[in-house]
């Protein structure tokens, strides 16, 4: 291990998304890699640097990057003069991760809204799940997207004066 300590933090957190993901029933190895992109430096990392710093092997690292593209979340980087392969978080990874709650919950909803409209003529008490479902995920969607208009006006106004503050 080295004995820079902010690199050592580094790898202390990129262990702590690895958990994360794991409780939360996603592959260790994808937590790890995510962790570390998000805070290592410099932000593009070649697939030896990945290996290198997490311990991962080159095999392991590549299925892991490809479920990490895949969810739009690693992009592919090129570093001018290298023939290698750079991995970067891609940008605006977390601005989109509630818009894709929002999409998630409204298909929910609209899944239990065509459950019930198919089995309309079943008897209420049968279609208490499917009106749970229902309920809770117009509210989530609604929630939801009430949040990402707040953080989208919040972004705005952030811009609008950092662009003030350069006039």
């Amino acid at each position: 291990m080295s004995s820079d300590p902010l690199r050592e933090e580094r790898l202390r957190l990129a262990e702590e998304f690895g958990q994360f993901f794991d409780e939360n029933g996603l592959p260790r190895a994808e937590g790890r890699l995510l962790g570390w992109l998000v805070v290592c430096d410099p932000p593009e990392q070649s697939a030896e640097d990945l290996g290198e710093a997490l311990g991962l092997s080159r095999g392991g690292i590549s299925m892991a990057m490809r479920m990490l593209m895949r969810a739009e979340a690693v992009e592919r980087a090129v570093i001018p003069g290298s023939r290698r392969h750079y991995y970067r978080l891609r940008p605006g990874l977390w601005r989109r991760e509630i818009e894709r709650r929002v999409q998630e919950a409204r298909r929910t909803r609209d899944l239990a809204l065509d459950g019930l409209e198919r089995l309309r003529t079943a008897p209420s008490e049968q279609l208490r799940r499917l009106q749970d479902m229902r309920d809770m995920y117009d509210y989530l969607a609604r929630g939801y997207q009430d949040l990402n208009d707040e953080w989208q006006a919040r972004e705005k106004g952030a811009e609008d004066g950092d662009r003030q503050n350069h006039e």
